[in-house]
């Protein structure tokens, strides 16, 4: 499906294209040859089930074909790789093993907070549990940060963040969702490494906003046959824009950012990025007005030199 290349395969879609029409559409061109069976023999991750019925349905309306599989990356959980993985414990169980050692912490120190927040504290810790394990972070480097923290809510903070640091060190045994997919994915990633998978592999729609897709992104994005497919690709955006969005300067913040991020992991440039296909965005004038006026704030004063080559913005 893919010709051989030296560097990692990412393709976008231009804000505004039809994602899944353009999706089977570059699938069907690419899979013409001699193989009748390479569509069938191809994977496709999706990020939503939504967006796996949406694509099901653009294949209906193209006539007879062999479709690829079609998944969900948030489903690994049943690779065969993975059955010596021990099952991910309920949410529920797990909230109220944090529960507990909150009640037993505003015991001993009440001046933290009232009992009656309990609840809320412990689902705040589970949402940062997924976090820390979706991120592969270790809950000692957030407690080692160097944290200017004149009226101490740094400090009470820690005392609740360390909660989850004996829930991290049985991650292996006793895995909450997050976690176990992160492992599945670790596993599955080192697998490919050794012996990559002839048959072509394409995640498309995500952004790798989360550490665990990034991970299995970056791995496809470098498989002989792997490829990327992103969603709302900011073409318009000059490259010395691109080359200057850093977190420290504040372009976190920005739509293309987590796209940014994804490609210099996979040591690609913007320049680098591939048209999927050739279905035209709706509206170019627009995508162009949007692009300029998202600048990152080092450079919002490009209105000035770049406004007036827009045209009628009606």
């Amino acid at each position: 499906m893919f010709e051989p290349s030296k560097t990692a395969r990412i393709f976008g879609l231009a804000p505004g294209v039809d994602f899944a029409t353009a999706l089977v559409d570059g699938l069907i061109e690419r899979s013409k040859g001699d193989d009748p069976f390479l569509l069938a023999r191809t994977e496709v991750f999706l990020n939503t089930q939504r967006m796996v019925r949406r694509v099901q349905e653009v294949f209906d309306e193209r006539g007879s074909l062999l479709l690829p599989r079609l998944r969900l990356v948030t489903d690994l959980s049943d690779e065969p790789i993975a059955a010596d993985i021990p099952p991910a414990i309920a949410p529920l169980r797990r909230r109220l093993e944090l529960t507990n050692f909150v009640a037993k912490l505003l015991e001993n120190e009440p001046e933290l907070a009232p009992q009656s927040s309990l609840y809320d504290l412990s689902d705040s810790l589970a949402g940062l549990m997924d976090e820390v394990h979706g991120e592969g972070v270790d809950p000692d480097i957030v407690g080692s940060l160097d944290v200017s923290d004149q009226s101490g809510h740094w400090a009470r903070a820690l005392k609740f963040i360390n909660i989850i640091s004996s829930f991290y060190k049985i991650s292996d045994t006793q895995p909450d969702k997050e976690a176990r997919q992160r492992l599945v994915v670790a596993r599955l990633v080192s697998a490919w490494e050794e012996r990559p998978p002839a048959h072509p592999i394409i995640v498309a729609g995500s952004t790798g906003s989360r550490g665990t897709t990034a991970l299995l992104m970056e791995a496809v994005s470098k498989m002989p046959q792997g490829a990327i497919i992103l969603p709302g690709f900011d073409f318009e955006m000059p490259n010395y824009v691109w080359d200057m969005m850093e977190r420290d300067n504040g372009a976190e913040d920005h739509p293309q950012f987590r796209h940014k991020v994804l490609a210099e992991k996979a040591g690609i440039s913007m320049g680098e990025v591939q048209r999927w296909s050739d279905h035209p965005c709706p509206n170019p004038a627009r995508n162009r007005v949007i692009s300029l006026s998202l600048r990152p704030a080092p450079v919002t004063d490009q209105w000035l030199s770049e406004g007036h080559k827009l045209g009628d913005l009606e």
